[in-house]
């Protein structure tokens, strides 16, 4: 009984220890395609690729044009859609209902089968992971495109994604299980954080994350600006706005202290940061910030 006992320990610790490597090497073997590669799509796959969660030759697109890119390219959208596991819709949203059409229809060799098919069931579709970065396309608008039986995830991602430091939110129908689910987060997780949440709250969450990296561009480039209209080197300048941004956010992720309280320590009355800060109000850049978020909100909701 003891030498069992033992040997049902040394399974359990091999198990253990060699179930995430199986795992994650047929992770990589997943065959994943794109529809389209603009400027986000092209910055996912490379965020993908980059991770080495996929190997870059298993990762296909068709766009156009072909791009300046070690990925495969395919002749039609249809061929994307063949022989793949997971399919990435990344057109722009006013394509996304021509793009789709492509992989909804019955091939000519399945015509004469189709009555003894469910109506709803696309060939291309059965069983593969649909997953849309097309913003303001809701749930509802991409299964009336496709079918409601097709596994449908709307996700929204951002571009620092290409560093590995992307966020993904997303939300998902009733067809995707929750292996499905791991596979996104698998995915999106492997080149930044990604979050599952309600559908409702997919177009303000694109408001600031997805739009967010464009405001903070701005700021940066403000700041730098600044600095040497003020008779600082563009190039210190630059280095000095970087890391000031980098340690605070550090400071807001690892402080228990709210932010408004991290600001405010820094304000000594009547001082320089005080006074830098009163200016900044005066303009209403709290103010301006919120307006811009509200109106990327409002155009996100109007596009679905």
């Amino acid at each position: 009984m003891y030498i069992s006992y033992i040997y049902i320990c040394v399974y359990i610790s091999v198990y253990i220890y060699y179930f995430p490597l199986f795992y994650f090497h047929i992770f990589m073997e997943i065959n994943m395609r794109f529809l389209g590669l603009g400027q986000m799509g092209l910055a996912l796959a490379n965020g993908i690729s980059n991770s080495n969660i996929i190997k870059k030759e298993n990762i296909y697109y068709y766009s156009p044009s072909k791009k300046n890119t070690d990925f495969v390219y395919m002749n039609s959208n249809v061929e994307v859609a063949k022989k793949c596991d997971i399919i990435i819709c990344a057109v722009k949203p006013d394509m996304a209902s021509y793009v789709l059409s492509d992989i909804k229809v019955f091939p000519l060799c399945l015509q004469s089968l189709k009555i003894f098919i469910h109506e709803h069931v696309l060939p291309y579709l059965a069983s593969k992971l649909l997953i849309s970065i097309c913003g303001g396309l809701k749930i509802k608008s991409l299964e009336q495109m496709v079918g409601d039986d097709a596994k449908i995830v709307w996700v929204m991602p951002n571009t620092p994604c290409l560093v590995g430091e992307g966020t993904f939110i997303y939300c998902s129908n009733k067809n995707v299980d929750a292996q499905n689910k791991k596979y996104v987060n698998e995915i999106f997780n492997s080149c930044g954080d990604a979050h599952e949440i309600n559908e409702k709250h997919m177009d303000i969450g694109t408001a600031i994350s997805g739009c967010g990296p464009a405001y903070v561009y701005l700021f940066i480039e403000s700041l730098i600006d600044a600095g040497v209209k003020n008779g600082l080197n563009r190039d210190l300048s630059k280095k000095l706005v970087l890391q000031t941004l980098k340690g605070s956010v550090k400071m807001v992720k690892e402080s228990d202290k709210p932010v408004q309280q991290l600001k405010d320590n820094i304000c000594s009355p009547g001082g320089i940061t005080a006074m830098g800060l009163y200016t900044l109000e005066k303009n209403g850049f709290k103010y301006g910030v919120m307006e811009a978020v509200d109106a990327a909100f409002q155009k996100s909701k109007s596009m679905s």
